[in-house]
C-alpha cells in the first residue's frame, strides 16, 4: 500500500496501525497538502457484507459529529475492491500504549483523560450515536494531553434496530457490557460500562476480567463481581472507585442512566469534592463471536432477559399482586375507621400548623433564626455548587410556604459557592489546542497577548494568568501571552567602499551587522592595497540585525614577466601578459603573427596591471635556391 494514491488525491505514506479488521496509514492529502489517516478494511473482509456495513457505518455514524474530543472524518471510498475511509491525523500515542508504559495512571491523569472521554461519548450520545466499542485502543492521546475518540466501526443509532437478529455479537471481550456479552440491545449504559473498565485499567494497570478465551472473559463480566481497584491501587479515592463501580454494575439499571450523571460525579472529584459514601488470546482487538448465553440463574434478574416467563410464573405473580393489593386496602379501610373513632371531641385543642417561611437566599444562620421564630427546626442535608454566595440556602423541603405542624424539621441544601475548578497548564501549546484543553477542564480562553521570545517559536503560548493549579470558577477566563518569535530588529548597511576592513568592521559592528567572508582581488595601486573594492550587499539596504556582509579587499601583487616570451608569437605572448594580470600593448606596427623580438619592460617584477610593450618582425622567408642553366 505504500505509494499508493487513493482517490487520485491521498498518498499512502506509512502505516502507523492496524486492528481486528482494519489497518490505519498516514497519507498526504494531494489537494490540501496535509497528512490524513485512512483506514482501510484487510482485504479478507471486502467481500463480507456484513462487515463491509459496517465499515462504511463508522463514516456515516460520525461524520456530522463536530467535536473536539472526537476524531474527525473527512471521506469514504472504494476503488479495486479497496474499501477506506479518511479522517483526521492525530500525533500522538493510544491510550492502551500510555497505560503499558506507565504501568498505572496517576488519579489525577485518569481523572482528566475520562472526563475528555465523557464529553465525546456525551456528544454521540445526544446525537443518538452508541459507540459500542471504547477500549484504550481506539482512544488517542497527543503531547498537549488531548483525547480523541476514534473507531465508530460499530456505532449504531440508539433507535435502530439491534443485531442480536444475526445472533453474534460485536465488540472487544475485555470492555464489552453484559448485555453486549448476551447479544442483547444496547444503548448509552453499555459506552457508561465500557468507560468504567477503561478507568478501572487507567488506575490498576490492568483489565478487571482476563482468561484464554473471549467467552471465558464475557462470562466473568455477566456473572464475576468486578475486583476492588483499590485492593490493587491504595492511591484510589474511596469517591473514585466508586464511580468505576457504579459505571460498571452489571444491570444496566444500577448504573449511571446518562454520562451526563458520570461527568456530574467525575468533576466533583476534580474539584476535590467527596462522594456520598495475561493476554494469551489477542482479545482486544474487535471481534465477532456468537452471543454468550449462561444458565437461566444468571439471567432471571435481568431487565434485556427478552425471554418470556412460564405460565407458572405467570400464575405466581398475579396471586401476589393480588395478595399485596388485599393487604393494602385493608389497610386503607382499617385507618379510615380508626380516624372516626378517634375523631376530635369539641372542644379539644388541634395541633398548630404554620408556614415554612421565606428562606432562600438567606445564610445558614439567618434562616435558622426565622425557623426557630415559628417552632421549626432546621437541618442541613448538602452542599451544592451554584453562583450564589456560598453558605447560603438554596434548597427548602418542604417548599417555602407549606403549611406543617411546629417542632418539623425543614431541610435545607446550601451553596458551596461557584464550582471552583483547577487551571491546567496550557504553556507551549498553540492557541487552538488551549482552548480545547480549557474547555475540557472548564474554561475559556481570554485575551490573548503577544510577545517577542528568544527561546520559544512563534505561535507557541509563553505565559498564562491564572497561573496552572490556580483554583478558579467554572467558567472562568484564562488569559494568554503568545509568542511572536524572537524579536526581529532592522539595520542599514553602511557604504564601505575604499575603507580598510578595520573601519568596515566598526561601521558594521555600530549598526548590529559583522564582517562575514572576506575575500582579496589583486591591484598594482599600493594606495588601493587593504581597502574594499566590493560588499556582498549594497549600501542603504535594511536587513536584519546581526545579519553578516561579505566584502572584497585589494591586495596590492606583483608580477614577474616570463623570459620565454622571446622568439613566440605576438598573439602567444599578449595572451600570456594578459593571463598574469598585466596589459600587453602591440608596438611599431607588430600585428598577431609576428614573432617577438623584445619586450618593455624586459623583465620583472612589475605591479600588477602594468603596461608591457611588445615588438615583433615578420617571420623571415626563406630564398629559394637559384636554377643552374643546362649544359
Amino acid at each position: 500500500m505504500i505509494g499508493k494514491i487513493l482517490g487520485n488525491r491521498y498518498e499512502i505514506t506509512e502505516k502507523i496501525a492496524q486492528g481486528g479488521m482494519s489497518v490505519v496509514y498516514k497519507a498526504l492529502d494531494l489537494n490540501l497538502n496535509r497528512y490524513d489517516a485512512v483506514k482501510v478494511l484487510k482485504p479478507e473482509f471486502s467481500s463480507n457484507k456484513d462487515i463491509l456495513d459496517k465499515f462504511k457505518q463508522e463514516a456515516n455514524a460520525v461524520a456530522f459529529l463536530s467535536h473536539p474530543n472526537i476524531v474527525n472524518i473527512y471521506n469514504v471510498g472504494s476503488e479495486d475492491q479497496i474499501h477506506y475511509i479518511v479522517m483526521e491525523y492525530v500525533k500522538g500515542k493510544t491510550l492502551k500504549e500510555v497505560i503499558k508504559a506507565q504501568g498505572k495512571l496517576s488519579v489525577e491523569e485518569t481523572l482528566n483523560y475520562s472526563y475528555q472521554i465523557a464529553r465525546a461519548l456525551e456528544s454521540a450520545h445526544n446525537s443518538n450515536i452508541i459507540h459500542r466499542d471504547i477500549k484504550p485502543q481506539n482512544i488517542m492521546l497527543t503531547k498537549d494531553g488531548l483525547i480523541k475518540v476514534t473507531d465508530f466501526g460499530i456505532a449504531k443509532h440508539s433507535d435502530s434496530v439491534t443485531i442480536t437478529n444475526s445472533g453474534k455479537i460485536i465488540g472487544s471481550a475485555h470492555y464489552f457490557s453484559p448485555e453486549q456479552a448476551r447479544g442483547n440491545m444496547t444503548d448509552g449504559r453499555s459506552d457508561i460500562y465500557s468507560l468504567g473498565i477503561v478507568m478501572y485499567e487507567m488506575v490498576t494497570g490492568r483489565v478487571p476480567f482476563d482468561a484464554e478465551s473471549p467467552i471465558t472473559i464475557a462470562l466473568k463480566h455477566m456473572q464475576e463481581p468486578l475486583p476492588s481497584p483499590r485492593a490493587l491501587n491504595p492511591s484510589v479515592s474511596a469517591g473514585l472507585e466508586k464511580v468505576i463501580l457504579k459505571a460498571t454494575e452489571k444491570n444496566p439499571i444500577d448504573r449511571y442512566q446518562r454520562i451526563e450523571d458520570m461527568m456530574m460525579d467525575l468533576r466533583a472529584l476534580m474539584n476535590g469534592e467527596r462522594l456520598e459514601t495475561n493476554e494469551n488470546v489477542n482479545t482486544d482487538h474487535t471481534q465477532v463471536m456468537n452471543a454468550v448465553v449462561p444458565e437461566r440463574k444468571t439471567m432471571r434478574n435481568d431487565i434485556y432477559d427478552d425471554e418470556k416467563p412460564s405460565n407458572n410464573k405467570k400464575k405466581t405473580l398475579i396471586i401476589g399482586l393480588a395478595m399485596i393489593l388485599v393487604v393494602v386496602l385493608g389497610a386503607l379501610i382499617g385507618d379510615a375507621v380508626f380516624s372516626r373513632g378517634n375523631g376530635n371531641q369539641p372542644g379539644e385543642v388541634l395541633e398548630e400548623e404554620v408556614d415554612i417561611p421565606e428562606i432562600m437566599g438567606l445564610t445558614k444562620e439567618e434562616a435558622e433564626d426565622a425557623l426557630e421564630m415559628v417552632g421549626l427546626v432546621l437541618e442541613v442535608t448538602g452542599t451544592e455548587t451554584s453562583e450564589q454566595p456560598e453558605n447560603t440556602v438554596i434548597k427548602v423541603i418542604p417548599e417555602e410556604g407549606t403549611s406543617v405542624k411546629k417542632g418539623v424539621t425543614v431541610s435545607v441544601v446550601l451553596s458551596a459557592g461557584e464550582e471552583k475548578l483547577y487551571v491546567p497548564d496550557i504553556t507551549g501549546s498553540t492557541v487552538e489546542s488551549a482552548e480545547i484543553i480549557l474547555g475540557n477542564n472548564g474554561f475559556i480562553l481570554g485575551t490573548t497577548t503577544e510577545e517577542f521570545s528568544e527561546t520559544v517559536p512563534a505561535g507557541e503560548i509563553i505565559g498564562q494568568d491564572p497561573l496552572v493549579n490556580t483554583s478558579m470558577p467554572k467558567g472562568s477566563a484564562v488569559n494568554v501571552v503568545v509568542s511572536k518569535g524572537p524579536e526581529i530588529v532592522l539595520s542599514v548597511v553602511p557604504d564601505m567602499k575604499g575603507r580598510t576592513q578595520r573601519e568596515a568592521q566598526a561601521l558594521l559592528e555600530a549598526v548590529g551587522l559583522t564582517i562575514g567572508e572576506v575575500k582579496t582581488v589583486p591591484t598594482g595601486d599600493e594606495a588601493q592595497s587593504g581597502r574594499i573594492v566590493e560588499q556582498s550587499l549594497p549600501a542603504a539596504t535594511e536587513v536584519k540585525e546581526g545579519t553578516k556582509v561579505n566584502i572584497t579587499l585589494y591586495e596590492y601583487t606583483e608580477v614577474n614577466i616570463p623570459s620565454n616570451l622571446i622568439g613566440k608569437t605576438a598573439g602567444e605572448a599578449v595572451t600570456a601578459l594578459k593571463a598574469l594580470g598585466l596589459n600587453p600593448v602591440l608596438v611599431d606596427g607588430t600585428v598577431n603573427s609576428d614573432l617577438v623580438v623584445e619586450l618593455s619592460p624586459g623583465r620583472g617584477p612589475v605591479a600588477y596591471g602594468s603596461t608591457v610593450e611588445v615588438l615583433g618582425e615578420p617571420e623571415p622567408v626563406e630564398e629559394e635556391p637559384a636554377e643552374t642553366p643546362a649544359g
